[in-house]
């Protein structure tokens, strides 16, 4: 019973990091997918040039979201393992990825469909918003 409790223990943060290279990783395949297989075959002369702007507008915002929510990702205790921490900081920590993952998702689908620079400016942007808050940061703040 306590190899087993001590085994997730161990586990909570290499699992943590694997999640958010994961996701990380996940936007850049989109990205070039998006690139190589949709952007070529796409009709950039419709109505969603209308709309990119204020496409771009939600993703920025969704930029500024996980500012907010890292407060809800509580500080690693003097004494606490790294995977002692994760175990009650993981739900929080990906609750903070997750707009980023969605502004990034949606820059890159406005992308693919338009050609629009500012909307791989903005995917790009969010990519390094979500490295810069990588599970080590969480840890060391």
């Amino acid at each position: 019973m306590q190899s087993s409790v001590d085994s997730q223990n161990t586990a909570a943060a290499q699992t943590v990091r694997k999640m958010h290279r994961a996701l990380v990783i996940g936007i850049a395949l989109y990205a070039v997918v998006a690139q190589v297989v949709v952007l070529p075959h796409a009709r950039t002369s419709g109505n969603l040039w209308t709309m990119v702007p204020m496409l771009l507008i939600v993703a920025l915002a969704l930029c500024a979201v996980p500012m907010l929510l890292i407060t809800r990702v509580p500080r690693r205790s003097a004494g606490e393992s790294a995977n002692e921490f994760w175990l009650k900081a993981v739900s929080p920590a990906l609750i903070s990825w997750m707009p980023l993952e969605g502004a990034a998702l949606l820059s890159v689908t406005v992308y693919s469909h338009t050609g629009s620079m500012a909307a791989i400016a903005v995917a790009a942007l969010a990519v390094l918003i979500m490295v810069l808050l990588r599970p080590g940061y969480f840890e060391a703040r």
